[in-house]
């Protein structure tokens, strides 16, 4: 017997009224569900859905933190002018896409956070500082795509 017939015929067994003499109990009997209410059984699909990192939804809490980063980036770059973004990594302005590279791998080098793990004080504005230089960055590197 191959694999799916063993799995149908269980599925029969499994779903098959019980019979005069109460041998074949229903699956739900089988497995408890017949005490549960319809209310009970959501709070158990929610609390299951939550313990595995998802929302009612459906959409994974991870994917919900990495939307509100590109959303909060979005805005702080709105805010910061192309000038501003060059200021930011000590390039002058209109250089080309190479030497704004070569900037920002240097200003990375300096402020890693890597650089501060022993001070959480410096490390905290280390993070910030690559966080904003990252920002300035690709902003720089979008306008050479658009042209």
């Amino acid at each position: 017997m191959g694999l799916f017939d063993r799995l149908t015929e269980g599925m029969r067994t499994a779903l098959q009224p019980p019979g005069p003499a109460g041998a074949n109990a229903a699956l739900s009997e089988r497995v408890g569900l017949h005490a549960w209410t319809d209310e009970d059984l959501r709070r158990e699909l929610e609390r299951r859905r939550r313990a595995r990192g998802r929302h009612a939804h459906g959409r994974n809490a991870a994917d919900e933190e990495l939307t509100a980063l590109g959303s909060a980036r979005r805005e702080r770059n709105r805010e910061r002018t192309l000038a501003k973004c060059y200021a930011l990594l000590e390039a002058p302005v209109g250089a080309p896409r190479i030497e704004v590279q070569r900037a920002f791998r240097a200003q990375l080098r300096q402020y890693h956070p890597d650089r501060f793990l022993g001070d959480p004080e410096q490390h905290a504005s280390a993070v910030a500082l690559v966080t904003s230089l990252t920002d300035a960055y690709l902003a720089i590197l979008a306008h050479f795509d658009r042209r």
